[in-house]
C-alpha cells in the first residue's frame, strides 16, 4: 500500500508524530538520527514561564510519553532532552536518542576522547547528520514511535 503523503510528494517525516491539545511532536527537520524529535507547544512563547497552566500541566507526560516510544523503539542508551530556542527564539524541546551505534561514531571522530558529553555529542550529531544516513530508515522508526504513541493514546 502506498503512502499518499508520499504520492503528494511529501516525506511522512515532516508530518507530525503526535499532535496533542497543547503541543506538536515532529522529526528533527535539520538532524536525520532516527527517533530525533521536536516537542513544541502550539501556542508560541518564548520561554516556559510564559506557557498558559494547561499547556505546563500537560508537559511533563508528554515528554514522559514520547521519551518512552522513543526508548521503546530506538533502544537508545539514553534520551536527552534539551531547551535551547536559540536558532528560533519559540520554546521547542529536543528529545535526541543517544544509541550505541551514535556514541561508537562520535568516538571514531574523536579518539581523544574518553567520555561522552551530551551537549558536544548532540551538537557534533546535529553538524554531521544533515543529510539522510545510509542504512537507517528515519521514516520506518517514525511510523513506528507513530503506532506505539497512537496506541498509548488511545489506553489512556
Amino acid at each position: 500500500m502506498r503512502d499518499r503523503t508520499k504520492r503528494a510528494g511529501q516525506s511522512r517525516s515532516l508530518s507530525p508524530v503526535l499532535a496533542k491539545e497543547n503541543f506538536i511532536v515532529e522529526a528533527c527537520s535539520t538532524c536525520y538520527i532516527p527517533g530525533y524529535l521536536i516537542v513544541r507547544p502550539r501556542a508560541a512563547v518564548e520561554s516556559l514561564s510564559q506557557m498558559n497552566a494547561a499547556a505546563l500541566a500537560t508537559l511533563g507526560p508528554t515528554l514522559a510519553m514520547t521519551t518512552a516510544a522513543i526508548e521503546t523503539v530506538v533502544r537508545p542508551q539514553r534520551v536527552y532532552c534539551a531547551l535551547f530556542s536559540e536558532e528560533r527564539r519559540a520554546v521547542h524541546l529536543h528529545l535526541f536518542p543517544r544509541t550505541e551505534w551514535l556514541a561508537s561514531q562520535y568516538f571514531a571522530g574523536h579518539p581523544d576522547e574518553i567520555e561522552i558529553s551530551g551537549p558536544r555529542l548532540m551538537d557534533w550529531a546535529r553538524r554531521t547528520f544533515q543529510k539522510p544516513i545510509r542504512g537507517m530508515d528515519r521514516d520506518e522508526i517514525l511510523e513506528k514511535i507513530r503506532a506505539w504513541l497512537a496506541l498509548t493514546a488511545s489506553k489512556a
